[in-house]
């Protein structure tokens, strides 16, 4: 088992943020939220698909993944 670290963690949901608001999403929602919506319409998540099957995997379905607009 590997375990990650708080930075790497944020990163991952960072990066899983940034990839959700270019697939056009800008809500608040928990990875498993995300995974479920994504798995009834995949081809709206075309960018973040993976990463959420990954994150969700990786035991982090309850993080909030947080999609902040660029100021």
């Amino acid at each position: 088992m590997k375990i990650i670290s708080q930075r790497q963690k944020e990163s991952a949901l960072d990066h899983l943020a940034d990839l959700l608001k270019r697939d056009g999403w800008a809500q608040t929602k928990t990875v498993e939220q995300w995974l479920d919506d994504a798995e009834l319409r995949p081809a709206q998540f075309q960018g973040s698909l993976s990463a959420l099957q990954v994150l969700n995997l990786l035991g982090l379905g309850t993080e909030l993944v947080q999609i902040r607009e660029e100021v």
